[in-house]
């Protein structure tokens, strides 16, 4: 008759401990392939008609988070050029997105005139709760909703981006940020 080594189960627990890992490492998610193509790439923000909220020279980079399944931002200041990022995105790769894939990329006119049937067919990033500067009451903070679009690629072009604002109000800001990659 066979008889099991005594430490038997130890080598079996082990065993299914790393049939575990070894599966998970195989599962883990791998990012949209809409947003692959902004990865990775640092991004200059162009244009800002809101540099309180989302400063025009800083940089940023989208960087995929597979344990988590978000997209961070990773946020560079440019104290040089008065581009300073503030709050939540003043802590680099803090602030977390998630992937809403759309059925194309949205164009930076889609993007300006807001229409919101016409964006929901976009592929974007989107986050709530996001602090972005304080609040017009003393000791507050206003909290926002960042939607990034992933505007479609120009051939010979870097990959660029347009980020809206929602208000805490739900009501999408005024304003308008551009920013492209090299």
């Amino acid at each position: 008759m066979f008889k099991f080594p005594d430490n038997f189960r130890s080598f079996t627990r082990l065993c299914l401990m790393a049939t575990a890992l070894t599966s998970g490492a195989a599962t883990a998610a791998d990012p949209n392939p809409a947003v692959a193509p902004w990865l990775g790439k640092e991004i200059t923000i162009t244009s800002s008609s809101l540099d309180d909220h989302v400063p025009a020279g800083a940089k940023l980079t989208l960087v995929y988070d597979s344990e988590d399944d978000v997209v961070r931002v990773c946020t560079r200041s440019i104290p040089t050029k008065r581009a300073v990022w503030r709050m939540d995105f003043a802590v680099p790769c803090l602030v977390a997105l998630n992937v809403v894939p759309g059925e194309r990329y949205c164009s930076a006119d889609d993007v300006n005139t807001g229409d919101a049937e016409v964006l929901a067919t976009c592929h974007r990033l989107r986050s709530h709760d996001v602090a972005l500067h304080p609040a017009a009451t003393k000791g507050a903070v206003e909290l926002h909703d960042v939607i990034v679009f992933l505007l479609q690629p120009v051939p010979g072009q870097g990959h660029s981006i347009s980020i809206l604002l929602d208000s805490p109000s739900r009501v999408t800001h005024a304003g308008h940020i551009i920013g492209d990659s090299p």
